[in-house]
């Protein structure tokens, strides 16, 4: 008997024991995460059976100090855990916070919960009356990108997806339903994207599903497609490709076929960066150090041969200008956007002429400018970041955390252009512009 007892409290202080260790590790983890550090997240994968490891993963997501592309990361671990006390914690909170912030939502919809679907489902189907007028899009979008996640969706949920896709819609839920169709196995998903092949805003994420569902590209003719998907009758062979992979068709296609005209003589460009999309916002640092090697002028001759460009396009288009360097300063003042008229035109070949170059780089308060003021309602599917230099309002990390914010959350695409762009001594790693271009589906540019 008495070995008995003993056995038992001996297996008792182990656990507790182990208890105590487990408690320290997330304790730590949470520390180094709040400091920057995404490698101190790695425990997290082997911690999923613990209840602590999802009040640990909780308290970094709610944390407003911890960027948003640590809590992408955190998103990416837990959806690889099993099931077990972790998963649980998680499903247990957002059950009583259906109402959580835009942080936790997107953490929630990257983390391919199978426990989540009627949640993201019931929030899909929450609009009353035309989509078009959804008070907060950036949730519905949020809402069709977790579905997205899982392959065998039905047919209700996948034609609700791709009402999203109508024009008449805000960017936001168009571009993140014809990614999350991407991720449908499904008739319904195939046809809804076709017609949107050729649209200016959201033409490159149906390129790249239709080659996830198919692993092939007939680039932007719907009539191959139609004849493709004729031929294969009932027996498609669902491909279901990982995104990447799109990317990486891209740049093979890219090496085996040559530019067919050269974009820098494209009189619709920007230092040689074709400009698409139906709404673009430009911010351009006009700080002091664009004096030198007059690129300030060459900046104020490239935004004026855009604006001329732009006269002969569509009066539809909406554009805006936001100048960072004294101080961060907009086009359209509070609107930040702007039809593509004659009235405004006027307004930003006068706000153009005006720019000097003087002051620091802040970056950090001219993305948060676009973040907060002009981005909400802006309907914006393309931003163009140029700069020659670093932050002085803070720094690299806090600068793109700031760009993967505005990419997720309101699915821009961040173009950047390095005129001179300094790195910091002794970095091995890619510039700044370099990395927020690659991280927020963009181009990086230098021009000559």
């Amino acid at each position: 008997m008495r070995i008995v007892l003993a056995s038992l409290v001996f297996l008792l202080l182990s656990g507790l024991h182990a208890a105590d260790e487990t408690a320290a590790v997330l304790k730590g983890l949470v520390k180094n995460a709040r400091g920057g550090d995404q490698e101190a997240l790695a425990p997290l994968r082997d911690l999923h059976a613990q209840k602590l490891a999802g009040d640990a993963v909780l308290s970094l997501v709610g944390d407003k100090r911890v960027g948003l592309g640590m809590k992408l990361r955190l998103a990416e671990i837990v959806a690889e855990w099993p099931a077990g006390e972790g998963r649980k914690a998680l499903m247990d909170w957002l059950t009583k916070h259906p109402a959580c912030d835009d942080d936790a939502l997107m953490f929630f919809s990257g983390a391919h919960l199978t426990e989540t679907r009627s949640f993201f489902w019931n929030l899909l189907t929450q609009v009353r009356g035309p989509l078009s007028a959804a008070k907060e899009p950036e949730r519905i979008a949020l809402a069709a990108r977790a579905l997205g996640a899982f392959l065998d969706n039905p047919d209700p949920v996948v034609t609700r997806v791709a009402a999203l896709l109508d024009p008449a819609n805000a960017h936001v839920m168009r571009a993140c339903a014809a990614e999350a169709l991407g991720g449908m196995r499904s008739a319904v998903a195939l046809q809804s994207l076709l017609p949107y092949l050729n649209d200016e805003a959201i033409g490159d994420a149906v390129h790249a599903s239709l080659f996830q569902l198919t692993g092939q590209d007939f680039v932007d003719d719907p009539e191959k497609w139609k004849a493709w998907i004729t031929a294969q009758g009932s027996k498609m062979p669902w491909k279901m490709l990982p995104r990447s992979d799109y990317a990486e068709f891209l740049k093979l296609q890219k090496l085996l076929k040559p530019l067919e005209e050269d974009p820098a003589m494209n009189m619709a460009s920007f230092y040689g960066l074709e400009i698409r999309g139906k709404g673009a916002l430009f911010v351009l640092d006009v700080s002091g150090s664009m004096s030198a090697d007059d690129r300030i002028s060459k900046l104020k001759g490239q935004m004026s041969n855009l604006l001329t460009a732009l006269q002969n396009k569509s009066a539809n288009l909406r554009y805006g200008i936001l100048t960072f360097g004294d101080s961060v300063d907009s086009c359209f003042s509070a609107r930040g956007m702007a039809l593509n008229d004659e009235k405004n035109h006027k307004q930003a070949v006068q706000f153009v002429d005006r720019i000097q170059a003087a002051g620091g780089t802040p970056m950090c308060e001219a993305f948060n400018h676009a973040l907060t003021r002009i981005l909400p309602e802006g309907n914006i599917d393309t931003l163009v970041f140029l700069s020659d230099g670093q932050p002085s309002d803070g720094t690299p990390a806090m600068v793109l955390d700031l760009a993967q914010r505005i990419h997720t959350q309101f699915k821009v695409r961040i173009h950047c252009i390095s005129i001179g762009e300094e790195t910091l001594p002794g970095s091995t790693e890619p510039s700044l512009l370099k990395q927020i271009a690659d991280a927020c589906g963009g181009t990086f540019t230098v021009p000559p």
